[in-house]
């Protein structure tokens, strides 16, 4: 019932969907998963119970929905990326640093992605599928050495998740951000001193939107309607 193209975030139905995924934010990073029901989402939201049904036809079907605005909107931090076509690594740096920073520095982000029962396939895809495209682009100027770059993709895109995770529950220092980038672009055949010095490069980076997420708060970022 549930699309991966959500309704306008203008229109009333965009708003009650809105409202739903804002209700199941709250409650998500309040009591955790599995520890509320569809009623609860339903008057968080300031909606009949029934209304919920025309939206999803259960809670696993909202969440999936909600993992699909946390990829869209984490997508759209990476926009802000330097081109692949230009330079790759600082493409690559940007993007794995924004990505990691996000569980390190964002503790309620780090809840939402890893202890709200979010589908970790769905944000996997979106971030290996951006992969895979700077990945064969780098590839093709010869900067990264892969044969496979979409094998790569799904390398470094584990990795991300693994040491994302390790950041999220403090068994990792802030600083192995920096480190994990090295010896990433280090995998990928980017000689060791280029990849320090790329890993170490200070950038400038846009704050992650304020949770919780919103259609219509992402439409309006980008200018574009959901």
């Amino acid at each position: 019932m549930m699309t991966a193209s959500p309704p306008a975030g203008t229109s009333k139905r965009g708003r009650t969907l809105d409202s739903l995924l804002v209700a199941l934010q709250s409650l998500l990073l309040e009591r955790g998963a599995g520890a509320f029901s569809i009623s609860d989402v339903s008057e968080r939201a300031g909606v009949a119970q029934g209304t919920f049904y025309n939206y999803a036809s259960s809670l696993e079907e909202l969440v999936d929905a909600l993992a699909i605005l946390v990829s869209a909107s984490m997508a759209a931090l990476g926009r802000n990326a330097p081109s692949a076509e230009i330079d790759p690594v600082a493409a690559f740096v940007f993007k794995t640093r924004h990505t990691l920073s996000l569980p390190a520095c964002a503790p309620d982000y780090g809840r939402l992605l890893f202890d709200a029962g979010l589908p970790v396939d769905r944000f996997l895809s979106g971030l290996r599928q951006d992969l895979q495209a700077d990945l064969r682009v780098g590839s093709q100027l010869g900067v990264f050495k892969t044969e496979d770059p979409e094998l790569s993709a799904s390398f470094v895109a584990g990795c991300m998740l693994g040491v994302g995770l390790d950041l999220h529950r403090e068994r990792l220092p802030k600083s192995a951000i920096q480190a994990t980038i090295t010896e990433l672009l280090v995998m990928l055949g980017v000689p060791r001193t280029v990849a320090q010095r790329a890993a170490s490069e200070r950038m400038r980076f846009h704050a992650p939107p304020a949770l919780p997420l919103r259609w219509l708060s992402l439409a309006s970022s980008e200018g574009t309607r959901p």
